[in-house]
């Protein structure tokens, strides 16, 4: 017996009116479904045009529609019962000749239609008239070989109409079709799963060979992120030891200092101190010769005592907090030129590390500006001065001189350096590839564009949300581009500096991510040159890379 799930999509892909599965299933106007060949026959042998199911009646004979659902699992369904498949699972052919036990079917007749044992095929072996039969691996379901309409043996197939038929059927409703003998369009078919099968084979290769790949690069993933621990451990323990190591230098001078301060206070409290026991001294004598009687002794004394006394005055002795701001102020600024140092060291890392992710790129025409003009390698771009005819393409920039690079990125790692010269304008990044291209173009990560900008030859900006002015030690000539796909990331440098510009991180990339280029209009003949894409030859160069040391 059939599965239930058989059996359910048997009924529900069956004509009612041959109770077999659909053969060119077609549908009519009320929505049920029939066999070309069934429903046509039924009408032409009927005066009324209706729907044998639901007997809904149509005005005429009503259009008739191809029914692509029905007809791909009417043909599963056919090609399970050509194969056994509706035979319960694991239960050979049986001989259709055996009375009571049946015998397992050794082969299966084409002409007699009838599956035969070991004993029942003799005949078809001995016979003359039999031996010209064709013998095939035994099948269940035979009647399937058959034309429901002539009760023929499918013996070939029509190419027009893609099914099996008989000859008969060449004289009807495939006449003048492209019609060839079974046995010939399975060979033609064999011969194209052998091709296919070369190609299945060449793709299971290469995935084999794709695995071994990702695999392999996890080992090295593994490696290089042990080795980036291991670098990143070395470089912040050098600054916590340089930290450490200012800190406490730091706090010695502040000490020293303090110490110091203190003495100096002893020796102005010991002097003081030595001032106030003279002045009581003369103090006393004075409120003695104040209450004395002898005039001569007053007078005698007087000189000596109304001399000013040899003591500094208060005035000059100043005393202050002691206070060390200016040289923890120096002590930050000397850790700070340190970090500096280590940041450019990192960044030139950084950057030679990016170097052997270079792609090739060339510049998509179809996507340029009609005001730009591209070189015809394809690697350079700049204001035209006038107008191009060129046919308006949904990919065409159409307002703003934007052009972006033919190959756009879905994965992986990519950089490429341009040479921006003396241009005081431009705008490089990557773009996503369902940007609005028409009208005004806003550049921002909302947009879909990540780019950096030069704007009246010194201000650089990158271009979030809200621009944001970027301070650069000096005029970059080469402006180098990466885009991490899988990161999210999308960094600029300093080409020929090695120093990092900025960087768009932690964003999610969905689509294809194109290298985009803007090499802005000229102005009064200023902004002229172009923007020049560098080929890879020149950006590969010597990559080794130093230790940091600090």
């Amino acid at each position: 017996m059939a599965s239930p799930s058989v059996l359910l999509s048997e009924v529900q892909f069956q004509c009612c009116i041959c109770q077999d599965v659909f053969s060119e299933p077609v549908s009519i106007p009320c929505g049920h479904s029939f066999c070309f060949t069934c429903i046509t026959s039924l009408w032409d042998d009927s005066p009324a045009i209706s729907c044998p199911k639901c007997q809904t009646v149509f005005e005429g004979r009503p259009e008739l529609c191809e029914n692509s659902f029905a007809k791909e699992m009417s043909e599963q369904i056919r090609a399970r019962r050509w194969n056994g498949v509706t035979s319960a699972p694991g239960k050979p052919v049986r001989c259709d000749v055996c009375v009571g036990k049946q015998t397992k079917a050794l082969k299966s007749c084409l002409v007699c239609l009838t599956s035969y044992c070991e004993s029942h095929l003799e005949p078809h072996l001995r016979v003359a008239t039999l031996k010209i039969h064709k013998l095939i691996e035994p099948v269940a379901t035979l009647e399937n070989r058959m034309c429901k309409k002539h009760q023929r043996l499918m013996e070939l197939f029509c190419r027009s109409d893609q099914r099996s038929v008989c000859v008969l059927c060449t004289e009807t409703d495939h006449r003048c079709h492209d019609t060839v003998p079974v046995e010939r369009e399975s060979q033609e078919r064999k011969a194209q799963m052998k091709r296919i099968e070369a190609d299945v084979e060449q793709m299971i290769k290469d995935r084999l060979q794709k695995v071994e790949e990702v695999k392999l690069s996890v080992e090295l993933s593994k490696e290089n992120s042990k080795r980036d621990i291991e670098e990143s451990v070395e470089v912040f323990s050098a600054l916590f030891r340089t930290l450490e190591r200012s800190q406490a230098e730091l706090v010695e001078t502040i000490r020293r200092k303090q110490t110091a301060a203190e003495q100096r206070a002893e020796r102005l409290i010991s002097e003081l101190e030595l001032e106030v026991t003279e002045l009581q001294r003369r103090r006393s004598e004075m409120e003695q010769l104040l209450h004395t009687e002898d005039h001569l002794h007053v007078v005698q004394r007087f000189p000596a005592l109304s001399s000013p006394p040899s003591v500094k005055p208060c005035s000059d002795i100043v005393v202050h907090s002691h206070t060390c701001l200016g040289a923890l102020r120096r002590a930050v600024a000397n850790i700070e030129q340190q970090l500096q140092s280590v940041m450019t060291k990192l960044s030139i890392r950084e950057h030679d590390k990016m170097q052997q992710y270079a792609d090739d790129l060339h510049l998509d025409p179809r996507t340029a500006n009609p005001w730009l003009v591209l070189s015809e390698d394809g690697k350079q771009v700049q204001d035209g001065d006038v107008e191009q005819s060129l046919a308006d393409l949904p990919e065409r920039f159409d307002t703003a001189p934007c052009v972006l690079a033919l190959r756009g990125f879905t994965t992986g790692r990519h950089y490429w350096e341009v040479d921006v010269g003396d241009k005081t304008a431009w705008d490089l990044g990557v773009a996503r590839e369902s940007v609005n291209r028409k009208g005004l173009v806003t550049l921002s990560p909302e947009d879909g564009y990540w780019t950096v900008c030069l704007r009246r030859n010194s201000e650089y900006r990158a271009c979030a949300g809200q621009a944001e002015l970027l301070s650069l030690p000096q005029r970059p000539q080469v402006v180098g581009v990466f885009l991490d796909h899988e990161d999210g990331m999308v960094s600029f440098f300093d080409a020929e500096a090695k120093s990092h510009i900025y960087s768009f991180t932690r964003f999610r990339f969905t689509e294809a991510m194109f290298p985009f280029f803007n090499p802005d209009m000229s102005e009064s003949g200023g902004n002229k040159s172009p923007l020049i894409i560098r080929p890879v030859s020149e950006i590969y160069g010597d990559r080794d890379l130093d230790d940091i040391t600090i």
